[in-house]
């Protein structure tokens, strides 16, 4: 199979409405002051009497875990806060991806703030059925992954030293990486019919699995050779990154911008990887 084609016409298509990167980019950055600002004031006001070692043992994060322990009721006053933005956040996340998906497919809406928002609206409710019936196919995936998994974990269970534990556990990851894109692009298959197609939720997914079933490895073999170039490019950026000191204000301005740079290139990537789903979609449909 020629890939580049594929892969060409997505980025190409990524590209050119690169926009809505920055509509979802400028929503996360909003979404999580508002999450995070209300936390930030009562650890500050909780742990604010406390004096840090200047080199401490253990990391900043580890010695919160045990602040966290020893004080479980710490943050009890932003409970029902949290368990509302948690649900906020799973609903937010199927309207932008309503949004994203109908900017991207459907190529006789104009890339506009308005549009993007009016899409999440329109897709939303079959977006949300749409995951709510993946929740099977999540529980083959994580049954799938257990038992491919579990040779691994009975190795490092038995090793003697540490470096078999240390090599299951990247076996593992490697596995899980390999794994979950073969089910993610069931679900971006789906949604590609219901936005492409206007189906409906259960015969987009009657329409998806008879698709995959032609082309199901040529498909997934997209999706990881992107998703490879993805993981290529963000260690390239976090060596650069490792070299940079927070210590120094300027260094730690060009961390900031390096780091939302990094947010926008993720955003970018995942309309790559629709735009080259789409596309392969679109020509072996037609074929």
């Amino acid at each position: 199979m020629a890939v580049m084609p594929f892969i060409k016409s997505g980025f190409s298509q990524a590209i050119s409405k690169f926009k809505l990167s920055v509509y979802l980019w400028l929503i996360v950055i909003v979404v999580s002051l508002i999450m995070v600002l209300p936390v930030n004031f009562q650890i500050r006001t909780a742990l604010g009497h406390l004096s840090w070692p200047e080199n401490s043992l253990m990391p900043f994060e580890l010695n919160l875990v045990e602040i966290f322990i020893a004080n479980q009721n710490l943050l009890g006053s932003y409970s029902l806060f949290l368990l509302v933005t948690l649900l906020f956040s799973a609903g937010l996340v199927v309207f932008l991806s309503g949004g994203l998906f109908g900017q991207m497919i459907n190529s006789g809406d104009i890339v506009s703030f308005p549009n993007f928002l009016a899409a999440g609206c329109r897709y939303f409710g079959r977006f949300l059925l749409s995951l709510v019936l993946f929740i099977p196919f999540l529980m083959v995936f994580f049954l799938i992954f257990k038992l491919l998994s579990a040779p691994l974990h009975l190795w490092s269970a038995q090793a003697v030293s540490e470096w078999p534990v240390i090599l299951a556990g990247w076996l593992s990851f490697v596995l899980l990486a390999l794994l979950w894109p073969a089910f993610k692009v069931i679900l971006d298959l789906v949604r590609i019919f219901m936005v492409a197609e206007s189906k409906k939720v259960t015969v987009a997914y009657a329409s998806a699995l008879k698709f995959l079933g032609r082309h199901f490895f040529q498909m997934w073999g997209l999706y990881l050779l992107v998703s490879l170039a993805v993981v290529i490019i963000s260690a390239v950026w976090l060596a650069i990154y490792r070299l940079l000191s927070p210590a120094q204000p300027g260094s730690l301005i060009v961390l900031i911008i390096a780091g939302q740079a990094y947010v926008l290139f993720r955003l970018l990537a995942r309309q790559v990887v629709i735009g080259v789903e789409y596309n392969y979609f679109s020509m072996r449909k037609e074929s």
